[in-house]
């Protein structure tokens, strides 16, 4: 039965912790602030967590970002163009990436002044080499790196809004097709 508490109290810091850190941020965040939305003593928080950052760490570690899988997953198709290679396997690792929404802005958008500062950076150049390699499997031509870099950031900050605007499981759905398809295949498509 302690045990059960235990983790009770835990999930209630948790959840708490991801409520201010989504309104304010790390560096505004405070200690008192989440011990009092998740209705406890502050000194509680120290029993589960050390500090404050080690906290952040606990909330956003479900979604921290490493997309090399999803892309090595999608790049070892060996058929299909690259939209429909999306579709097939990185897609549904971006709506499940969409599920903890909240837990992604706090990453990239609400990080400053932890390990995690550089979140989006980390996923921009993923994504950068991803395209690189998309890039040279499909086109003779070379391209300024540039290129790729450009598309990394829109489609990340794509993402992103997506996130920042949620309105149902549903939108984000058609949103994130509708992007994937402007960005395959150019705005003319829609």
């Amino acid at each position: 039965m302690a045990q059960v508490l235990k983790e009770e109290v835990r999930n209630r810091i948790l959840e708490a912790a991801e409520k201010v850190f989504y309104k304010k941020d790390y560096r505004g965040a405070k200690l008192t602030e989440i011990a009092k939305e998740a209705d406890i003593p502050v000194a509680l928080i120290y029993t589960y967590f050390k500090n404050k950052e080690v906290l952040f760490d606990a909330v956003v570690s479900s979604v921290y970002i490493n997309f090399e899988s999803a892309f090595d997953e999608e790049e070892s198709l060996e058929k299909g163009s690259a939209s429909e290679r999306f579709d097939e396997a990185g897609e549904n690792y971006i709506h499940e990436l969409l599920k903890e929404r909240k837990k992604l802005i706090i990453l990239m958008d609400k990080s400053s002044g932890t390990k995690h500062t550089e979140a989006k950076h980390k996923l921009i150049s993923q994504m950068q080499v991803h395209i690189e390699v998309s890039l040279k499997r499909q086109s003779k031509e070379e391209y300024d790196p540039m290129l790729a870099h450009i598309l990394a950031s829109n489609f990340t900050e794509g993402l992103l809004e997506i996130a920042r605007h949620y309105q149902s499981e549903k939108w984000a759905e058609d949103m994130l097709k509708l992007i994937a398809r402007c960005y395959y295949k150019g705005v003319e498509s829609l």
